[in-house]
């Protein structure tokens, strides 16, 4: 099958097996070396990329899914400015992951503080499908279930929920003093 998509900002056309996953497809006909995928689909949440923005498990991700997507990897995704709001909590709360999911939990934090700073967008969170509206409460404080979720997508027990939620609330004051800046 013939799969036109982009992935860390280069259009590709891939000429892949419909059901191949995308972690190997990363791994195998781009060439990715930083994909973590050991679990072979079991969920471990360390294979994580950035498809149309939102986390996604790369090993669950059918190729036939990748028509017209875009993926991001953590590879260029680190060389982004974004990335510096993450770093920046991180260093504030002395607070790192381990290095096996280090990529994935930072790409998943990514999703959320885009999910929090575009409020025109909703989706579902997680892995049982929390579907809220954004991530804040009526009362503009941040929906802790919803993000919890979404952090759970990784399951390596490094760090704790309230260090993640700490290291996500940081993180998103650093992305909305950017965004106040140039308006």
């Amino acid at each position: 099958m013939k799969i036109e998509c982009t992935i860390d900002g280069k259009a590709l056309s891939l000429s892949v097996n419909s059901n191949k996953p995308l972690s190997l497809i990363l791994m195998e006909d781009v060439g990715i070396k930083s994909i973590n995928s050991h679990c072979r689909g079991n969920a471990c949440g360390n294979c994580i990329v950035l498809l149309n923005d939102e986390a996604t498990l790369s090993c669950v991700i059918p190729a036939f899914r990748l028509k017209d997507a875009t993926v991001k990897t953590f590879d260029s995704y680190q060389k982004t400015r974004l990335y510096r709001d993450i770093e920046r909590a991180y260093k504030a709360t002395g607070n790192t992951p381990c290095p096996n999911c280090y990529a994935s939990k930072t790409l998943i934090i990514e999703s959320i503080l885009q999910e929090m700073t575009n409020s025109t967008r909703t989706r579902t969170f997680g892995r049982n499908n929390l579907s809220l509206p954004g991530t804040q409460n009526e009362d503009n404080s941040l929906n802790k279930e919803a993000i919890i979720q979404e952090l759970s997508l990784n399951t390596c027990q490094c760090m704790d929920m309230a260090e993640l939620l700490q290291i996500v609330e940081i993180a998103l004051t650093y992305r909305r003093r950017k965004r106040v800046r140039r308006h």
